[in-house]
């Protein structure tokens, strides 16, 4: 039987590598968003929270 030479190499396989670190990030450091990506979500999210009450609170005095 001929022997099994994958695309892995001979001898050893790949070692596995963080998306970060294809990036050029630090490999082993916290990944996700960045402190201002952060900020402008939850400021994005406050926002639309009070637009959203001032709507419901506008069509609960439609209703009275």
């Amino acid at each position: 039987m001929a022997k099994n030479n994958s695309l892995l190499g001979v001898g050893g396989q790949r070692s596995t590598v963080s998306r970060s670190a294809l990036r050029g990030g630090q490999a082993g450091g916290r990944g996700g968003a960045d402190g201002d990506a952060r900020e402008r979500k939850q400021d994005l999210l406050r926002r639309l929270r009070e637009k959203q009450e001032q709507r419901t609170d506008e069509g609960a005095d439609k209703q009275a």
